[in-house]
């Protein structure tokens, strides 16, 4: 709980000092006087978004500085922890935009701030009573009645929900990879085998074309040596350039003037060359004709050409490389995609469990609810009678809903009925004043775990007065007992109760905070019953509630 708080530069503030001691802590002045600074200076401390309007006027910056007596405090690190019992807090910033926290002197982020006090500063104003119509603070006022149990149960809910949508987020995105690989892929394993068949390489389209021009020029140099071959031989022509030679050389043996042996050897010559030549040019054409046909190798290559570049075409593919690189991808994504369907069944199986867990948790979440709705009820109905509102019943309403969502299937709903009339929201029946003592009733039905350190009230009891006013005092004060209980308050019978009474006065533009006691305090309390501090009716009266405490 809060044990002292120092404000410098927040509002009114420029420098006030508070030392608490009491249980039931009241702070009173008059209307502009400046307590709201300090309500505003509590709520930077509790994580409240900080607001350069609210520096002083005369200040660069604001400083709020308070010490909480505390055994632990979740979620911060041992040197953070209170030590000997203690923990000082404290939140800067100015007007530039900067600021910083301090727990224990070290700094933390703002988020850790808020954190650490929520369980040490609760900060009720006359706007807490809209939280009251809020279906979700009135789910998490329901939920935090209901104990261990249902807050572990909750806890598990919300796990398995969270691990189900995970899943099912994991199913749509791999059916999702399946369908476009599928689509991408489509027909791959034929083109594979395209491939395979056709042995490409990253260079086949550069070696096939060079093939192909080798043998051309073979087919070339073939039908030349074939022309020269029957010229040769004379073919189906008739007599050939050899048989021609050989008939010319026995008319050159046959004339007389010719068959010297000079002629003999140049003619003989010219019949061993012409032997020579024609069997050159059969040794070529036979080594031509045990070959692969030409005209079948060129078909092969050719075809094995158009059906590569077709295919290129198909995949919108450049060179063989990038035709491999396809053939390597669409290797694996097809053998991904073969073993995927089992992912996709696991996945599908671990979706269909948690989905069971799931539903049975959110069962067993709504039964544990309805019994702490129904408690929770009971309680906030005991306290309301002794609040002057015997003829309400209060009562909260579970309505299941058709959509599981994290924290549940169902909603919560505060209803409140009157004598005779039919039970309708609490928004839209009770008034303001009803309202302040329905949220006093739920702070004194929560269980001794939920209540902070320390509650501030900032005028929660606007709207009540005279018996109900001093009702809800004695409930104020009852609540002080279980958690220090801070109330700003314009009401007298409400600050004559308090163990500790603290008076704002505004000076200009100076506000101070100081403890008042005994004549001060009968004279302040005078003040608010009848606005003279000097009447010596009221000052009798404030001496009589200060006193007894009652009317």
């Amino acid at each position: 709980m809060i044990e002292q708080i120092r404000v410098r530069g927040v509002g009114g503030i420029k420098e006030a000092e508070l030392s608490l001691k009491g249980d039931f802590i009241v702070i009173t002045g008059e209307s502009g006087s400046g307590k709201s600074s300090l309500v505003r200076a509590m709520e930077f401390i509790s994580g409240k978004r900080a607001n350069t309007n609210y520096i002083h006027a005369l200040e660069d910056s604001a400083d709020v500085l308070m010490t909480f007596s505390s055994d632990t405090i979740p979620g911060l690190d041992e040197e953070l922890q209170p030590q000997e019992g203690t923990v000082v807090v404290r939140r800067q910033f100015s007007r530039n935009g900067r600021g910083r926290c301090l727990v224990q002197n070290n700094p933390v982020p703002l988020n850790l701030l808020t954190s650490a006090m929520e369980k040490e500063l609760v900060i009720q104003s006359q706007f807490a009573q809209l939280g009251l119509i809020d279906p979700l603070k009135q789910l998490d006022l329901v939920d935090s009645c209901g104990g261990e149990l249902l807050g572990q149960t909750k806890k598990e809910l919300e796990k398995f929900f969270r691990e189900t949508i995970a899943v099912e987020r994991q199913i749509i995105s791999l059916k999702k990879k399946r369908e476009e690989t599928e689509t991408l892929y489509q027909g791959a394993e034929n083109t594979l085998q395209v491939i395979k068949t056709l042995a490409v390489e990253e260079d086949s389209e550069k070696k096939w074309e060079t093939e192909l021009k080798e043998l051309e020029l073979k087919e070339n140099k073939m039908i030349a040596l074939i022309g020269i071959n029957e010229k040769f031989s004379g073919g189906a022509l008739g007599r050939g350039i050899t048989e021609e030679l050989e008939s010319l050389s026995r008319e050159i043996y046959a004339s007389p003037p010719l068959n010297t042996e000079k002629w003999k050897r140049s003619v003989e010559n010219m019949l061993i060359a012409t032997q020579s030549v024609s069997k050159l040019l059969q040794c070529e054409l036979h080594e031509l004709s045990t070959e692969e046909n030409i005209e079948n190798a060129k078909d092969r290559l050719e075809k094995k050409t158009g059906q590569l570049r077709k295919l290129k075409r198909s995949l919108n593919l450049v060179s063989c490389k990038d035709l491999l690189e396809y053939a390597e991808r669409a290797k694996n994504e097809m053998s991904w995609l073969k073993g995927s369907h089992l992912e996709l069944e696991g996945l599908e199986t671990s979706a269909a469990e948690k989905k069971k867990k799931t539903k049975g948790l959110a069962i067993e979440l709504r039964k544990l609810r309805k019994s702490a709705a129904a408690d929770l009820a009971s309680r906030v109905n005991h306290h309301l009678k002794d609040l002057a509102m015997e003829s309400a019943h209060f009562s909260i309403e579970i309505e299941e809903l058709d959509t599981l969502r994290f924290n549940g299937a169902e909603s919560v709903s505060f209803r409140l009925s009157m004598l005779n009339q039919p039970s309708l929201p609490v928004g839209k029946t009770a008034s303001g004043g009803e309202l302040s003592r329905i949220l006093i009733a739920l702070q004194l039905s929560l269980g001794d775990e939920q209540l902070p350190g320390t509650l501030v009230f900032d005028e929660v009891e606007a709207g009540l007065g005279g018996k109900t006013a001093l009702l809800a005092g004695y409930k104020l004060r009852e609540l002080s007992k279980r958690c220090r209980a801070i109330l700003i308050t314009h009401e007298a019978a409400i600050a004559a109760m308090a163990d500790q009474h603290f008076l704002v006065i505004r000076d200009g533009e100076e506000t101070g905070i100081f403890e008042i006691e005994n004549q001060e305090r009968e004279k302040e309390i005078a003040r608010m019953l009848a606005g003279d501090d000097n009447s010596h009716e009221a000052l009798e009266h404030a001496r009589s509630l200060l006193n007894t405490g009652q009317i």
